[in-house]
Formats: structure tokens, sequence, C-alpha cells
């Protein structure tokens, strides 16, 4: 059963010399845990409120202007990430059309038996998408040098995005479809909104924004246990695993995503109400 599960080489994807590596199971773990240790340790005692925050709580006088390079800095970081996010789902969206117009039934493309996803778009950009999970601590550095707190849900999200993108390309298991298209659809529409309030636009809508998130978690958690109880979907141990080490991700992510909206945006309401 192990040589179901052997590493195979991903056609097209760049600098394929560190393939190997990425899919070794220690860099992530390695990876995520300095991560959490470094943000740990680095983690100021007390936060100062972001702009976006100071304007939902109704906060007067923040000092929490950004310089020039800083604000040019953010503002990059966040449109390139926009712009990659969408790309990806772009490309996820046309190859699932293409595979679910297949004349097959239904079973056979929803545990895409034939690899059809898999060869035609989920390895390529799924694997880009697994990298740029590494990128995207730099959200983490950004909240720091602004003299705020990295919150449990943002250590959280960022070190188990690693592994359970890690596991679902390691082990090519069908559902991560799930985590590339609908997190880079959400990523396209966070990273646009977070570019626009960097250089102090503030755009309507953030509580819908963490609403679609908490969406996105339910819908995909569901979708990726059904693969776990469809007979003969996934045929190897490795896919399977992937599938329970995202669905034990998402749990508690979920929760954490919803007791960030209740005390958020829950006690805006109640101040408003007062």
């Amino acid at each position: 059963m192990q040589d179901l599960d052997q590493l195979t080489p991903i056609p097209g994807i760049p600098f394929p010399e560190y393939y190997e590596f990425f899919m070794d199971w220690k860099t992530p773990i390695a990876l995520a845990s300095t991560y959490a240790i470094v943000i740990h340790t680095l983690n100021p005692k007390s936060s100062k409120a972001s702009r976006v925050e100071a304007k939902n709580k109704g906060i007067k006088d923040v000092s929490n202007k950004s310089g020039p390079l800083m604000t040019g800095f953010v503002f990059l970081h966040n449109l390139a990430l926009a712009i990659y996010s969408g790309v990806t789902f772009v490309n996820m969206a046309i190859a699932l059309h293409k595979t679910l117009h297949r004349d097959l039934p239904f079973k056979d493309i929803f545990c895409d038996k034939d690899a059809f996803l898999w060869d035609n778009a989920l390895g390529y950009w799924g694997y880009l998408f697994y990298l740029s999970k590494y990128y995207e601590v730099i959200d983490t550095a950004i909240i720091l040098m602004k003299g705020r707190r990295s919150s449990l849900l943002q250590t959280y999200h960022h070190a188990g995005a690693m592994i359970t993108m890690w596991s679902g390309i390691r082990y090519q298991s069908a559902p991560i479809w799930l985590f590339a298209t609908f997190n880079s659809f959400i990523h396209t529409i966070m990273y646009c909104y977070y570019a626009c309030t960097s250089i102090g636009l503030h755009p309507p809508g953030k509580r819908y924004l963490t609403s679609m998130q908490i969406s996105q978690f339910l819908i995909g958690t569901s979708l990726a246990v059904s693969y776990l109880v469809l007979p003969s979907c996934l045929m190897t141990p490795g896919k399977r695993l992937a599938v329970m080490i995202n669905v034990g991700y998402l749990l508690p992510l979920t929760y954490l995503f919803v007791d960030f909206a209740r005390r958020t945006y829950g006690a805006r309401k109640m101040k408003k109400a007062d």
C-alpha cells in the first residue's frame, strides 16, 4: 500500500529541483513550528487597533499611521496576492468546468478517478498555492511591524494552511480542489480589500467577507467529509489521511472565525444600540 502513495513529480512546476524538499513532511512541520514560535516570541503584550478596527469601534485619534515606504510595501504585497489568488481561482474554475462537462458517471468525476482535474490544473496550481502559504506569513510580519498582536486565529490559520495544503498536494488527494478553489476566491476579494485599506480607503462589507470565510469552511468541511464516506472514492491511505488532516484543521478554524465575528461585529452592534 505504501507504493500507492509514492511521490510523483508534477510536470511544468517552477524550480522542480526543490519539489522533493517541499514535499518532505518535515518541511511544513518545521516551518509552521518555527513560524508559531517566532510569532509567540515577538508578539507584543498589548496591541494597537488597526485603522479598520478603529473605524468600526469608533476609536478616535489612533496613532497607527504608516510611513510612505511601509504603506507602499503593504499595498503592493496585498495587490500581488490578490492578483495571484485571482489567477489561481480562474484557472481552477476553468478546469472544474471542463471536468464536470464530461460524459462520465458523476462519482468518477467527483472522485477524479482518472486524475483529469489533477493533471489539467490541480497538480500545478495546487502546488503553487501550497507554496504561497509560506509567503503569506508576511501578513503576520506586517501586523507585528505595526505594533499589533497576532491573534491565535491569525497564527493558527497560517501555520495550519502550510500543513494542510502540503498533505493534499503530497498525496494528490482530489478534495484539495476545495481549498485551492474556495480559498483562492476568498483571498482574491480579501487581499483586494486590504490593498484598499492600506492606502486609507474603507470599502464596505468587511463583516460579509468574514461571513464568506466561515461559509467556505462549512461547505468545504462538509464536502471533504463526503469524500471519506463515499465508498471507493479515496483509494490510498495517503489520500484519506490528507482529507482527515484538512477536516481536523478546519473544525477549530471555523470556531475561531465564528468567535472572531461574534466579538468583533457583535460588540459593534451592541455599541450602536447604546
